[in-house]
């Protein structure tokens, strides 16, 4: 907030997460998965990395189990789903296994 009240402005390409148990952001994820992955389009990113972020809490799952459950819901070959998993498992590390 300014001295006036008024909140300060957003800044382009920052992030506030608050592990543990911070807010997963599907823009961010998708990025970095296409990062890696660069043929693929922005809508079909965030489609995927919240899809497997959704597994992941769901189902509390990760790693090879999270790519398996990946490919078989969302009809992706598993080398696809193993990349979007690979987001999803590291960003599960980073904000949900902190003490």
């Amino acid at each position: 907030m300014t001295a006036s009240g008024d909140p300060q402005s957003y800044s382009s390409g920052e992030r506030v997460f608050g592990p543990p148990r911070g807010t997963f952001d599907p823009d961010w994820a998708a990025t970095a998965l296409r990062s890696n992955r660069p043929e693929l389009d922005h809508p079909t990113s965030v489609r995927l990395v919240t899809q497997a972020w959704e597994l992941l809490r769901e189902r509390d799952i990760r790693g090879d189990e999270l790519t398996a459950a990946l490919a078989s819901e969302s009809g992706v070959d598993t080398d696809l789903a193993g990349a979007v998993s690979a987001i999803a498992t590291e960003t599960a590390r980073f904000y949900l296994d902190r003490p």
